[in-house]
């Protein structure tokens, strides 16, 4: 994940906002140019761990050390509010006990700084928070000698997360060099916050999604039975003349059942998949469904893996592919032995060739009109931008060869 784009985005903008507007430095006062130079750095570094694939509490871990280390506190918080309960919790710190994660620190309410800075949208700097009510300043403060505390509010989008702050064991003047280097980095975090749940949003929706789509699969494989299961008990019935379509039609439902099946689990983990692993998966199909072997009929299948392809192409490369193959078994044999094979290879750029042939008897000598099933082929090839030529002899076999020029 990257945080960090052209243009200053809403929860950015809006912690920028009400962290810097009041922030004004003394008239002829100036800072130490090392100074400067070092807060630049620590959020250069801060701004570069951010960046690629981090968790969000690698990014509340970073900011909150980079915040303290800038401003030389020993202690930092991040701070998250718990709307239901108007609590702040400890998210990420830097300089307090591994078991204070998770600790809740008071209400997001006025006598407790961070909550104060919540509640008026603006920095809270309390020069010494030992002045306060000690019935309403939480413990944690007087467990780790807190005097000086400083509490910017994180405001998102949809409205605040919390509060990023810093703790000094004495009293510190904190300037406007201080107040603008922790901003920048309160700004950059609630930036990097909003994002984080913005996918953890998307990825909710992306599940809910995925397990309605499994559900709805599950069902379609269950039609795909109950209808196959019909045409098998109308093809029993029929006479020895209505036998031959029901089988047509039985096999080309099961064909689509068998396509449909091996693309679900293509599509349960990506929009690509190898287009070698595909047509292997789908030629494991042929021999039980065309009873290759009991017809005298062998399968050669020769594949090149690797070659990426989206799902729209390998479904109609697929489907391309079993109506081939279901034609050679069909016609080219006349009730002999034989042999089928498919090969793919790449196509130089990012394209590649299909072939599905045959050493059967051939195509019928001649120009001939095409059929439905062919016409249809080519319509749907044309729709990827692919397309078929065949080359055939008579008694020397057919080779069809799909050509797509990019996957």
């Amino acid at each position: 994940m990257i945080c960090r784009g052209q243009a200053m985005r809403s929860a950015q903008t809006a912690t920028l906002a009400a962290s810097m507007g009041d922030i004004v430095a003394a008239p002829g006062q100036t800072v130490p140019l090392q100074e400067v130079l070092r807060q630049r750095q620590l959020f250069a570094e801060m701004v570069e761990a951010m960046q690629g694939d981090v968790t969000l509490q690698q990014v509340l871990d970073s900011a909150v050390r980079t915040a303290a280390q800038g401003c030389g506190a020993p202690m930092g918080k991040v701070l998250e509010l718990d709307a239901a309960r108007g609590t702040l919790v400890i998210r990420s710190h830097h300089g307090l006990k591994a078991a204070d994660m998770g600790r809740e620190v008071g209400e997001a309410a006025s006598g407790n700084p961070p909550g104060e800075a919540l509640r008026q949208a603006a920095p809270v700097v309390d020069a010494d928070v030992r002045r306060r009510p000690r019935d309403v300043l939480p413990a944690i403060f007087v467990e780790n000698a807190v005097v000086t505390s400083v509490n910017l509010p994180l405001i998102n989008h949809d409205g605040a997360y919390g509060v990023l702050e810093v703790d000094f064991r004495e009293t510190v003047e904190i300037g406007a060099l201080e107040m603008s280097f922790l901003a920048s980095v309160a700004g950059m975090l609630a930036e990097c916050i909003e994002k984080h749940r913005a996918q953890a949003a998307l990825a909710l929706e992306r599940d809910a999604k995925a397990l309605l789509l499994r559900e709805q699969q599950h069902r379609v494989r269950n039609n795909f039975q109950m209808i196959i299961a019909m045409v098998q008990r109308s093809t029993f019935l029929a006479s020895e003349d209505g036998r031959k379509p029901l089988r047509e039609i039985e096999r080309r439902i099961f064909a689509m059942a068998s396509l449909y099946n091996h693309l679900l689990g293509l599509s349960e983990q990506a929009q690509h998949a190898d287009l070698g692993r595909y047509l292997g998966g789908l030629a494991a199909s042929f021999d039980e469904f065309y009873d290759l072997k009991a017809s005298g009929i062998a399968f050669n299948l020769d594949v090149q893996f690797g070659l990426v392809a989206d799902l729209d192409r390998c479904t109609t490369i697929g489907i391309i592919v079993n109506e081939l193959v279901a034609n050679a078994v069909e016609h080219a044999f006349a009730g002999g032995s034989g042999e089928i094979r498919v090969s793919l290879a790449a196509s130089p750029p990012r394209g590649c060739v299909v072939r599905v042939s045959d050493d059967g008897r051939g195509l019928p000598a001649g120009p001939g009109e095409e059929g439905v099933g062919l016409r249809t082929v080519r319509r749907m090839l044309e729709g990827i931008g692919g397309r078929l030529d065949v080359a055939s002899a008579t008694g020397q076999g057919a080779a069809w060869t799909i050509t797509v020029d990019r996957l």
